[in-house]
């Protein structure tokens, strides 16, 4: 398994480019097989449409999560099990995969997600201060996304609601109308903007979920929700972070 080295510490991922250079996400496999069902009490697996495959998880908590980075984060491309971290502390070694890479242009983010209870404990604080502080020699942010943040609501509702609208296509000539709808305004409720489009509901909330178009998460879904094409609300991770631009997708595009 190739390796990328820093001075204390190196990732083993698969496939790798040479080293020293970042990693590019969308070419990266899981460094390990998911956990079978026979091994644990709960998998499944998320559509992913946009970036065209499954996402494996190996618990209600990855599972949510996973809706909501496939609703909500608008990444250019994330990936499970990216990589090992090995690393010596103590006189130890030590191995470390994470849960999840998100990359939002030259943004990336290495998470770990974790239940409340657990990520409080000083231990944990202990060892996930020390590999973040490791991660960032190889040029990663490092975070803990905890249960109680993941199922927050109405974030993971709403995510669920629009996900049920993920194969539905989106015609040109609907996207056409869309975009011209938003000709003289940044956002209409989504009532409004079917309206004067002439575009379903399913198709709009299809373009929230490409990223050409974007609901406030922290609002109940209904046809008086905002529909904007920059951000709406209150912006909470996993969101492009401010100042990052996206990398262009033809397929999120409204025009």
């Amino acid at each position: 398994m190739p390796l990328i080295e820093s001075r204390h510490s190196n990732l083993q991922c698969v496939p790798c480019q040479e080293p020293g250079r970042p990693i590019q996400i969308d070419q990266l496999r899981r460094v390990r097989k998911p956990v079978s069902r026979s091994k644990s009490g709960v998998q499944g697996k998320v559509a992913d449409v946009i970036h065209g495959r499954s996402r494996h998880a190996e618990s209600q908590n990855e599972l949510k999560a996973f809706q909501i980075l496939v609703a909500t984060a608008h990444a250019d491309s994330w990936q499970e099990q990216p990589f090992t971290l090995e690393y010596h502390h103590e006189g130890a070694k030590h191995r470390y995969t994470p849960d999840i890479l998100v990359s939002w242009g030259v943004r990336q983010d290495v998470v770990e997600i974790k239940d409340d209870h657990e990520a409080a404990l000083p231990e944990t604080q202990a060892r996930f201060a020390l590999i973040s502080a490791l991660l960032a020699g190889h040029g990663y942010h490092f975070r803990i996304w905890r249960r109680s943040e993941i199922w927050a609501e109405p974030r993971l509702t709403n995510a669920n609601l629009i996900l049920r609208y993920r194969r539905v296509p989106v015609s040109p000539p609907d996207r056409e109308r869309v975009r011209r709808a938003f000709a003289c305004t940044p956002a209409c409720t989504l009532g409004t903007l079917c309206a004067i489009s002439k575009t379903a509901v399913p198709s709009v909330l299809r373009l929230v979920i490409e990223g050409a178009l974007h609901i406030d998460w922290w609002a109940p879904l209904s046809l008086e929700s905002h529909v904007g094409v920059t951000p709406v609300g209150r912006q909470t991770w996993p969101c492009l972070p401010a100042g990052i631009a996206p990398m262009p997708r033809e397929d999120v595009r409204c025009h």
